[in-house]
């Protein structure tokens, strides 16, 4: 709700300025919280070491978190690096298979006109 609303709706604001004085005279009243459910100091006392260990517990567990992230975070910068590397063993793979393709086909070129030089002399001898 809006404060320009309650002040310029002069029903909410005798509603609200009413509730404050009778607040204020009254005060809160403490059956808000029901008889069994109220903090004792004994109860406190009793609940302190359990929130310790409560307290404890979740930052034993958050400091595991944290190692499973810091690792899981080595592993990917790894894989990074290992996919770099992979990447540059292929472009030099490639690049030596097209070398091999182009000195294969001079070989097989070679070999033609070799052929084609042995059945001229095989011609040429009576």
């Amino acid at each position: 709700m809006s404060t320009w609303f309650v002040h310029n709706t002069p029903a909410i604001k005798a509603a609200v300025r009413n509730a404050m004085s009778d607040q204020a005279q009254h005060g809160v009243e403490a059956a808000a919280v029901p008889g069994p459910e109220r903090a004792t100091p004994a109860g406190l006392h009793t609940e302190l070491p359990l929130a310790r260990e409560e307290i404890q517990e979740l930052k034993r567990e958050r400091d595991a978190l944290k190692h499973r992230v810091r690792l899981a975070l080595i592993a990917e910068i790894d894989l990074e690096h290992q996919n770099q590397a992979l990447a540059t063993n292929l472009a030099e793979a490639r690049a030596g298979a097209g070398r091999l393709a182009g000195q294969r086909e001079e070989a097989e070129e070679t070999v033609a006109s070799l052929r084609i030089a042995l059945r001229k002399a095989m011609r040429a001898v009576p």
